[in-house]
């Protein structure tokens, strides 16, 4: 894997430095750290005794023997290379500086369809699409650049000014944009679309913590409120499809697998973390 990214890298005259399975990269406030699946999946064996805390950020750092000098760095896992194609290459490149810039005070908001909606995350975001009630895109010159998805009201309990209320509570589900597109004010613009549509009294959101600590939420006024704690997921070694631990335990189609370790390695993510706004 580390030869193969190497290649990539110059493929499109990219420097950078490489120590192990950590790439370091002159001028960009970011590393890229490589986690090859047998790695993962011993993250996942040793998370096995304690399944609600499993790896942190740093345990990884150390079963990969190196630090990350204190950049933002991105997780790539073996599984999303080799499944992800042009998408996630596309990705990568963005945040290393190769990407197209879009404003999006120059871009429309249109509500979505679900199918087109759910083709466009299944696509371009690294869960693909997930159940929601409002669905929001970014069109830019009539071609749609980025999904947001949210989810339907929770009622919750909380705790505003001193006084207990129950609040209608919503999960910002998915965002995604094209990979080689940065979209200045995207994630503002769908966010806004939505509060002016629902007047929700909160919203909810996780950042994925294999490619971000959720820098962008924060720039949007939400505060860091806890974390959710690693997953696991069966990967099949010849395609390289995750099927999560939960979902094969749950759903029927899988009963009775066994996932022997020859043709799955069961691997851990990084887990989230979990970010609120209160509009109240």
């Amino acid at each position: 894997m580390i030869a193969e990214f190497s290649e990539f890298l110059e493929s499109f005259s990219v420097r950078y430095e490489c120590c192990g399975t950590l790439f370091s990269f002159p001028d960009k406030e970011v590393t890229i750290r490589l986690v090859p699946l047998d790695i993962a999946a011993g993250q996942a064996n040793d998370m096995a005794a304690n399944i609600e805390t499993g790896p942190t950020v740093d345990e990884l750092n150390a079963a990969t023997n190196s630090a990350d000098g204190g950049e933002r760095c991105i997780y790539l896992y073996e599984d999303r290379w080799r499944s992800g194609g042009e998408v996630i290459r596309k990705r990568i490149l963005a945040h290393l500086g190769r990407f197209r810039s879009i404003f999006a005070r120059k871009c429309e908001v249109k509500a979505l369809k679900a199918q087109q909606a759910a083709d466009f995350l299944e696509k371009y975001h690294s869960y693909g699409t997930s159940r929601c009630r409002y669905r929001y895109g970014l069109f830019y010159e009539e071609k749609l650049v980025a999904v947001a998805t949210f989810s339907a009201e929770r009622p919750m309990r909380r705790l505003v000014g001193g006084e207990e209320r129950i609040l209608e509570s919503y999960e910002w589900v998915r965002y995604a944009s094209l990979p080689d597109c940065r979209i200045s004010g995207g994630m503002g613009r769908l966010l806004e679309a939505f509060v002016s549509d629902v007047g929700p009294d909160e919203v909810m959101s996780y950042a994925d913590y294999e490619w971000s600590p959720g820098d962008a939420y924060i720039r949007l006024g939400f505060k860091k409120v806890g974390e959710k704690p690693p997953m696991r997921f069966y990967v099949e070694r010849t395609t390289y499809r995750r099927i999560s631990e939960k979902k094969a335990s749950a759903d029927k189609r899988f009963r009775g697998e066994t996932f022997p370790k020859e043709k799955y390695a069961l691997i851990s993510n990084l887990g989230s973390a979990k970010y609120l706004k209160q509009y109240v």
